[in-house]
């Protein structure tokens, strides 16, 4: 049968990868969310790490993780000073 421990290891590793893509394409400007955008994307981060953690019997690390991974994007965005528009 699957393992789901593999599963999740895959889904970490995948999300991982994504955020990463998201911070690399702020910093070289190819987008430019605004930070109530980057927010929401901590807390959905959040919430999937809750779902993970209540989900599956002892994965309290992967939910963890995912939470860790959801504040830190949520403190970036709080920080984020929103650009001049050069109208």
């Amino acid at each position: 049968m699957f393992n789901f421990e593999l599963g999740l290891v895959f889904l970490i590793v995948l999300t991982l990868i994504i955020i990463a893509i998201f911070y690399a394409f702020v910093f070289l400007d190819f987008i430019n969310p605004s930070a109530l955008q980057v927010q929401l994307l901590g807390v959905h981060m959040i919430l999937f790490g809750v779902i993970v953690l209540l989900a599956f019997e002892g994965s309290s690390g992967y939910g963890f993780t995912f939470g860790l991974i959801g504040l830190i994007t949520g403190i970036f965005g709080s920080f984020r000073e929103p650009k001049e528009s050069k109208n």
